[in-house]
């Protein structure tokens, strides 16, 4: 059957099925080896599923490693100078000629976990106010402070040892002229 006559009977266009047979057809020698041609469908789809492999981005990881590893070391230094927007535009002035990613595009990271960022790192993102859940950001802004007093072991209502007290400070309004309670 022609080209048009099989893209009519499986209803798909005529260059769809052109390119199909130009890609599955391959040169092979007879018995006499003598050179022909012939239209493999397994071959066809062999090399079609490693052109795919081929084309998929890799992710920016690999693509902008200088960027990611001096972004960790900015973030993690004591004390820390840089926010990330500001790391993003200050890499790009010495580094014009790396890739570097946007400022959204690095917060997606972290909040995804590709980083060995935490948003416990980012103080700034911790008190900001998320406006809604469109995107499904996993965020884990929760410091953790320690134990919960509901699980904590009997023996501490005893009070025997050193760490068995808790403090509290309370204030009234925010002057320095007001009392503040102190509860043990």
């Amino acid at each position: 059957k022609s080209q048009a006559d099989i893209a009519r009977l499986t209803n798909r266009s005529r260059s769809t099925i052109s390119r199909e047979i130009k890609r599955g057809t391959i040169r092979q020698r007879n018995s006499d080896y003598l050179f022909f041609t012939k239209y493999f469908a397994d071959t066809s789809q062999l090399i079609h599923d490693k052109a795919r492999q081929n084309c998929r981005f890799g992710g920016l990881e690999k693509v902008c490693w200088l960027f990611f590893k001096m972004l960790k070391t900015a973030l993690k230094r004591r004390p820390r100078i840089d926010s990330v927007d500001g790391f993003v535009h200050a890499f790009k002035q010495p580094h014009p000629d790396q890739p570097c990613p946007s400022t959204p595009t690095v917060y997606r990271y972290i909040d995804q976990g590709r980083l060995d960022i935490k948003n416990i790192d980012l103080p700034a993102k911790l008190r900001r106010h998320v406006k809604s859940n469109r995107h499904n950001h996993s965020r884990k802004n929760k410091r953790l402070a320690g134990t919960s007093i509901d699980e904590r072991p009997d023996t501490i209502n005893n009070r025997e040892r050193f760490g068995d007290w808790e403090g509290d400070l309370v204030k009234g309004k925010r002057q320095a002229s007001e009392p503040a309670l102190m509860t043990l």
